[in-house]
């Protein structure tokens, strides 16, 4: 995208977006959580965005992200870039011709009706099309699932922009739980990120019972093939996780992550 000195100079670049606020007076816009990767400043949103798009169609496929989803995820980088970008700032751009045709209208003076100032959005880039509300809502979920992939690297992570300052040192590991049909019954799939460490120490709890030892992983992901322990009947399995270095299992533990397996 190509920016012009005006751009730059109407100063509200380095203003923070107030996405991530509670909005006034209103529930119409879903509030989120702000990534700690993503820049709260505008200017430096358009860029984040624009790189994401030209990064995730090299890494995507390595993390396991299925073509289509690549497309459509670098679409709303795009679109969340142009509006952001060009339509933002044509839009402040035309801001102050309102202002003037306001004080035309109720002060001004002279002898031709007035015609009052349209605004013409400028064209989308070519090759994006608008998207449905909530792009950040989408790329933010497709950024977890790929930071849960094995192949996921520090490098990868910081070329896609996807590590803030904030993430360098984690105090557990992060994981989720999805559970599969098996042989016999349903199993359960942990996939995890270990942040660098050796692997992780998982432990699981069905039931009313104990904290029972699971594994010790080094790689992402990891199988419950745990048969039922009544035939035939669901039940309730919770999973929590600690990094596991040299030997010893080491930090806080997770949350519990709770997954129900069915005959």
């Amino acid at each position: 995208m190509n920016w012009d000195a005006s751009t730059w100079d109407s100063g509200f670049w380095d203003q923070p977006s107030d996405y991530f606020n509670p909005p006034k007076h209103t529930n119409k816009r879903t509030q989120m959580k702000r990534q700690v990767y993503y820049p709260s400043r505008i200017g430096d949103q358009v860029n984040w965005l624009d790189n994401y798009a030209s990064k995730l169609p090299i890494h995507g496929p390595t993390l396991g992200v299925a073509a289509g989803d690549v497309t459509a995820s670098v679409n709303d980088a795009k679109y969340a870039n142009y509006v952001l970008g060009a339509w933002l700032s044509a839009v402040r751009n035309f801001s102050p011709s309102t202002t003037d045709a306001v004080d035309d209208v109720l002060t001004g003076s002279g002898t031709g009706a007035m015609v009052l100032p349209t605004f013409t959005a400028p064209a989308l880039p070519a090759g994006v099309t608008a998207t449905l509300p909530g792009t950040l809502n989408r790329i933010f979920a497709l950024i977890a699932k790929m930071k849960l992939s094995s192949a996921m690297t520090e490098a990868i992570a910081t070329d896609l922009g996807i590590i803030g300052a904030e993430e360098t040192e984690k105090p557990t590991p992060k994981f989720s739980a999805e559970t599969e049909q098996g042989a016999g019954c349903q199993c359960v799939r942990l996939r995890f990120a270990k942040y660098g460490h050796m692997g992780v120490y998982i432990e699981g709890r069905r039931g009313t019972g104990v904290w029972e030892f699971l594994a010790i992983d080094t790689e992402s992901p990891y199988e419950d093939e745990r048969a039922l322990l009544v035939a035939g009947q669901p039940e309730v399995r919770e999973y929590r996780m600690r990094f596991w270095d040299k030997g010893t299992p080491n930090g806080d533990w997770t949350d519990v992550v709770k997954v129900t397996v069915s005959p």
